[in-house]
């Protein structure tokens, strides 16, 4: 699926990408939910049993697009623009806490408060998903994939660049040159990934964040969130995800009688659903119960 400018020309590359959207968009059902006066937009797709999928800070729900096809095979799958992301207006000013309990609101009108869900994270989203679990109760499984929130060391030896002057329009080779040195200081490990379709995600992400994260993403409050938890956690870490030291995620002691487990996946960088997605569902799918 690589389609990126070793190929192709940053314009055509771009308009590809946004076909592969509009067309996932198509397939999707979009649901527009007002609260306190603003709304936030949510996609469904899929049949069987719901699977909530929370993307990840600058994202948006396309952070799942290219695991969404097979995971939809399984489930039902509803994933929101969270507050303060995307196409979603509703907007928390009061930090995670107040995101949280918003995004708890809208899932339990749509799918009812004692509704057994399975939820997803990822990265950002992993926090999230993780302090919406503590809290919601009646979540059967939980998978994060490089969670934010764990206050362990990063390795991250690249600084991104400035992104808010740029003009894909008016310079759609310098556009695709930043977003493709900040998918890789970031995101990405292989440059073979850094298609059109993730410069394309992540610059709409970006563009449409009004959340900022970062503190939250930086802190420690994964461990309690997950602590107070006693359903099944699986976390997926990549290999050369910059976010954080992996093998030290795995490998830290838990309490007793949490079911807790974590594995690594080589060779790809901290967005593993983008850079390796038939290895990343299929992980998912088996902490979710599904072979």
């Amino acid at each position: 699926m690589a389609d990126g400018l070793a190929s192709e020309a940053p314009g055509s590359a771009r308009l590809a990408a946004c076909a592969q959207i509009s067309a996932l968009e198509s397939s999707c059902d979009r649901i527009t939910q007002p609260i306190l006066g603003q709304h936030m937009v949510w996609h469904r797709v899929g049949s069987g049993p719901p699977l909530v999928l929370l993307h990840g800070g600058h994202g948006s729900w396309l952070h799942w697009a290219r695991v969404i096809p097979e995971l939809s095979s399984s489930f039902s799958l509803w994933m929101p623009d969270m507050p303060g992301y995307g196409e979603s207006t509703l907007t928390p000013t009061g930090g995670l806490i107040e995101l949280v309990v918003q995004l708890r609101q809208g899932l339990d009108a749509l799918l009812g408060a004692r509704t057994q869900i399975r939820l997803g994270g990822f990265s950002f989203g992993g926090l999230v998903s993780a302090q919406l679990a503590a809290q919601r109760g009646h979540v059967e499984r939980l998978v994060l994939i490089g969670p934010a929130g764990h206050g362990g060391p990063r390795r991250q030896t690249i600084s991104p660049l400035p992104w808010r002057d740029l003009d894909p329009d008016a310079d759609p080779f310098g556009w695709a040159n930043r977003m493709r040195h900040n998918l890789l200081a970031q995101m990405l490990h292989s440059e073979a990934a850094v298609d059109g379709l993730a410069m394309e995600i992540q610059w709409r992400g970006c563009m449409n964040t009004r959340f900022r994260s970062k503190p939250f993403s930086r802190s420690a409050a994964l461990a309690a969130a997950l602590d107070a938890r006693h359903g099944g956690t699986l976390e997926i870490w990549a290999e050369h995800d910059v976010t954080a030291a992996p093998h030290g995620m795995v490998t830290r002691p838990v309490p007793n009688g949490t079911s807790r487990r974590g594995l690594i996946v080589g060779g790809a960088g901290h967005w593993l659903m983008h850079e390796c997605p038939a290895t990343t569902a299929v992980l998912m799918k088996h902490g979710f119960g599904v072979d």
